[in-house]
């Protein structure tokens, strides 16, 4: 009886740290070594070695990583359904990451914060279009990334100062779930009206509209055209002659006048198209 305790106590502490470890490891896919450094979109070089081992390589298909533990179970899983709507309704990936410790240094003006969100977006297996969250307790910080073609269609500047004023009071109560879905849904909004009316479909539009305009405006003037004589000008049956006569006005006299000649030479000047020659003082 004492040993199948001992033996039930024993799979019970195996259950909780095989529990634990699946926990922590749940996200990762491979170590990143250098032999074995699983990067698809980027050459690694040594430059960059040093930032690709400090990433974890992950399972691109969680799109939440809580590393930090900052969230429950169920709301890790409404989260993952969300970013799977999020994917569906804009074509765009996405990632969101929270951790408690960041290994990365400083790069150039970039903190730690965004070089590893930069890392773990690019050094995995995510679209090349694509956004990414950030929570940072390590450095106590947030931020989100845009990668390809979400970074050509986003308004940054527009963005940044909107989505600190809404996501810091929620980050600062604690309420990480509704920071993360606040971004999802903002984020979704915003890129669904950038993919719905794009600036380049707009010009088209006006373009089209402003020659639809044009042609009707051509159309309901197309019988007018160019005058060549009074008689254009005048309504045909407007104008009747019912008169005629011939009054003497008045007279000119012409006169010319012609010098006797002279048998001296001169110098004269004169001119020939537009061009002048002269002579003599």
């Amino acid at each position: 009886m004492v040993k199948m305790k001992n033996i039930f106590s024993i799979i019970l502490l195996l259950v909780v740290c095989l529990s634990g470890f699946a926990q922590n490891d749940k996200y990762s896919i491979g170590e990143r070594t250098a032999d074995n450094l699983h990067v698809k979109k980027f050459q690694v070089t040594e430059s960059n070695i040093e930032y690709v081992l400090t990433t974890p390589y992950v399972d691109t298909s969680y799109k939440i990583y809580d590393y930090a533990e900052l969230l429950t179970e169920t709301q890790r899983y409404e989260i993952k359904q969300r970013c799977r709507e999020f994917m569906k309704n804009t074509g765009l990936d996405i990632a969101i990451v929270t951790i408690n410790e960041n290994p990365k240094p400083s790069f150039n003006d970039y903190a730690p914060s965004d070089v590893y969100i930069q890392d773990f977006y690019d050094y995995n297996d995510f679209k090349e279009d694509g956004v990414m969250l950030i929570i940072d307790k390590f450095y106590d910080r947030n931020r989100y990334y845009d990668a390809g073609l979400a970074a050509e269609m986003t308004l940054l500047g527009d963005r940044v100062e909107n989505y600190a004023e809404h996501m810091k009071p929620l980050y600062q109560a604690g309420d990480y779930y509704g920071e993360i879905m606040w971004f999802i849904d903002k984020t979704e909004a915003v890129y669904q009206y950038e993919i719905s009316f794009p600036k380049w479909k707009c010009l088209i539009f006006a373009l089209i509209f402003a020659w639809i305009v044009w042609w009707f405006h051509r159309k309901k003037y197309k019988l007018i055209f160019k005058a060549t004589s009074a008689n254009d000008y005048k309504k045909e049956g407007s104008f009747e002659l019912t008169k005629s006569s011939t009054k003497y006005v008045r007279s000119f006299t012409t006169k010319t006048y012609s010098p006797p000649s002279k048998s001296s030479g001169g110098s004269g000047h004169g001119s020939s198209g537009g061009s002048h020659s002269g002579g003599g003082f």
